[in-house]
């Protein structure tokens, strides 16, 4: 979508068929899938009162593969950004690919691709984020939005006043505007919260003010990254009950989209049998090779095969997935979870405004 969005600056065709504009904001907002979106009903009057299209994110359906394509142009089979919690197997260490960096410059050498921000600004567009102060510096930050001017603020109030300023400056520009507070209260309350609809409700005011405020000639995008899916603790599956964390070099992935990488000598084919006659019924036991097979993925590059599990336990039904000798004990009380490949974690809203 950035990438259209720039197109739009540049007067150039695009592949969402946005026309030319002044500038462009493309607003983020994480973990409002287009599911989430429709059954908050009343409580997003305005959005839901727009042409909502349907879009969809990569898979697996979380923050780190979603905004990285989105902020390089790049998939998560090229780019290495395979998921939110990974191995890197030839240095035998785990990887956070979104929180998990010690430094700016860390991000920055893993995510070698071109930025949207960095190609607006050889094209002479100026390129603006918008997100929480916390970010600027972070590692993730580096690798998504290198090349970017960064404006913090840690409220959603201001971020949104700090847009319509810069859309107000006669300058061609691309603004990314990021909420993730939504997705920060589907985790700790769950989407079917009332502390989660009363925040989209807010949001949804704030968006409609915003939208009314556009100058002429400028243009916006709302969208997400994933969807989200609450999950009752008697939904939670322990794969720590199956296999044993002294078989396992790391699990990582997402608590719906489990990432399993065995230590050398253990049998794979035999732990995917057991797997599969034991879970078949709540989860899909794949491998790298079955996700390109089925689409969802394509031919790894080598940086994205260095960091492929051997397994991914895919869920299928309502349930969560945890090795509790890997997952942090606070993760096992989150209620909203995300990163399979149903339509409600995959689906993403698109709407425009302007165009």
């Amino acid at each position: 979508m950035l990438i259209s969005a720039l197109s739009s600056t540049l007067g150039r065709t695009n592949s969402l068929q946005l026309g030319p504009r002044r500038s462009v904001c493309v607003i983020l907002i994480d973990g409002l899938g287009a599911t989430n979106l429709k059954q908050a009903g009343a409580h997003a009057s305005f959005l839901n009162s727009q042409k909502v299209e349907n879009a969809m994110c990569w898979f697996p359906a979380t923050t780190s593969a979603s905004i990285t394509g989105f902020a390089t142009n790049t998939a998560p089979w090229a780019n290495g950004f395979l998921g939110y919690q990974v191995f890197d197997k030839r240095n035998q260490k785990a990887m956070n690919l979104l929180s998990g960096w010690e430094t700016y410059s860390e991000g920055d050498q893993y995510q070698t691709a071109q930025t949207i921000a960095e190609l607006a600004g050889e094209s002479g567009i100026e390129f603006h984020t918008v997100a929480p102060s916390a970010y600027e510096r972070s590692g993730f930050t580096a690798a998504t939005m290198r090349g970017s001017s960064f404006h913090g603020s840690d409220s959603i109030e201001g971020r949104v006043s700090k847009a319509i300023e810069l859309l107000r400056e006669p300058e061609s520009k691309i603004i990314y505007l990021y909420i993730p507070e939504l997705d920060q209260l589907a985790h700790a309350r769950g989407v079917e919260s009332l502390t989660w609809l009363n925040a989209l409700e807010e949001l949804d005011s704030q968006l409609k003010a915003f939208v009314e405020s556009l100058p002429k000639s400028v243009a916006a995008i709302v969208t997400a990254d994933h969807g989200v899916v609450d999950i009752q603790k008697s939904n939670h599956i322990y794969v720590d009950e199956l296999i044993p964390g002294q078989s396992l070099d790391f699990v990582g992935g997402d608590t719906r989209a489990l990432f399993l990488y065995f230590k050398a000598g253990i049998d794979v084919f035999a732990q995917r049998q057991m797997l599969e006659s034991t879970l078949a019924d709540s989860c899909y036991v794949v491998t790298a090779s079955d996700l390109i097979a089925a689409g969802y993925w394509q031919e790894l590059s080598t940086k994205s095969e260095n960091v492929a599990p051997d397994l991914v336990l895919m869920a299928r039904k309502r349930v969560a997935l945890y090795h509790r000798s890997f997952a942090k004990k606070k993760s096992l009380e989150m209620v909203g979870h995300h990163g399979s490949i149903t339509n409600e974690e995959l689906a993403i809203p698109l709407i425009k405004f302007g165009f």
